[in-house]
């Protein structure tokens, strides 16, 4: 019986937005007890580790983390005792009431970042950096976007891939934005995964501003977006930010290198644009 879809909030998406990424099931009943599954509905293996809400009952028992592959599904991941009410066999049993969710993209164990890529501006010409690694606005408060980057694009503008990979997420179907956290869930976006495992989210496109679909090839330079004014969020820019999946946060962000600024820290204020060939 299917019991829920959950509208996730990953770790770095703490302050953007994501589609659902799971789906959770009741998969089998015993005398004493009901046990449910999760789903992975990407196409990239996940790892997904449950956090318990106050409230949560102690006589609910389930897995931290588990790793589960790509659009496969874990099982056993929660057992309900018959007698908590409500019913767990009734549709209005929520486990996303008691517990909250993590998730890192790709399997922790073979991430292994590049750490010499340089990856592109993801736009062209020269954009101001509103706010960067470690931002206090909203940089600074988890590992999963300490490193990311917000370029003050204007409403239109093309957004590039910075780095090859495979689209595994995709959202353009939000017009809202506001000054807060509520707004977090209508952030347009894409995800792409590298060929060392890690990710690159592109955040806050315009209502069908999405240009690729999921598992499309994208190449280094392809565009990919139109940047615009979704989610949490006052002024049109891009945030930018690499991640890695880790088995304590889900995802975390991680240290990049831009061409053309090797060895600089791009500075708050500053506008940068691609190095000249």
């Amino acid at each position: 019986m299917k019991i829920l879809f959950l509208a996730l909030i990953c770790s770095f998406m703490m302050c953007h937005a994501q589609e659902a990424e799971l789906e959770i099931d009741r998969e089998l009943s015993t005398k004493d007890s009901v046990f449910f599954s999760i789903r992975n509905k990407l196409s990239v293996p996940i790892y997904c580790i449950i956090l318990p809400k106050k409230n949560a009952p102690k006589a609910i028992s389930y897995k931290r983390g588990t790793l589960i592959e790509t659009e496969k599904k874990a099982t056993g991941i929660f057992r309900v005792p018959r007698n908590f009410q409500p019913h767990p066999e009734s549709d209005a049993f929520s486990i996303g009431k008691y517990f909250s969710f993590r998730i890192g993209h790709g399997n922790p164990d073979k991430v292994k970042p590049n750490k010499d890529y340089q990856y592109l501006l993801p736009y062209k010409n020269f954009k101001k950096l509103i706010q960067g690694n470690f931002g206090r606005f909203s940089h600074n408060d988890h590992p999963a976007h300490y490193y990311a980057f917000d370029f003050n694009t204007h409403i239109g503008d093309t957004i590039y891939a910075a780095r090859g990979g495979r689209v595994i997420k995709t959202k353009e179907d939000s017009r809202k934005y506001g000054n807060s956290k509520a707004f977090v869930s209508h952030a347009n976006y894409v995800t792409i995964v590298h060929d060392d495992d890690t990710t690159a989210s592109y955040v806050h496109l315009n209502y069908n501003g999405v240009l690729v679909k999921n598992n499309d090839i994208v190449t280094r330079g392809q565009a990919i977006g139109i940047s615009g004014m979704t989610g949490f969020t006052t002024v049109p820019h891009l945030h930018f930010v690499v991640q890695m999946s880790t088995k304590k946060y889900g995802n975390v962000s991680i240290p990049i290198q831009f061409e053309g600024y090797i060895g600089k820290k791009l500075r708050k204020g500053y506008s940068y644009s691609r190095a000249k060939k």
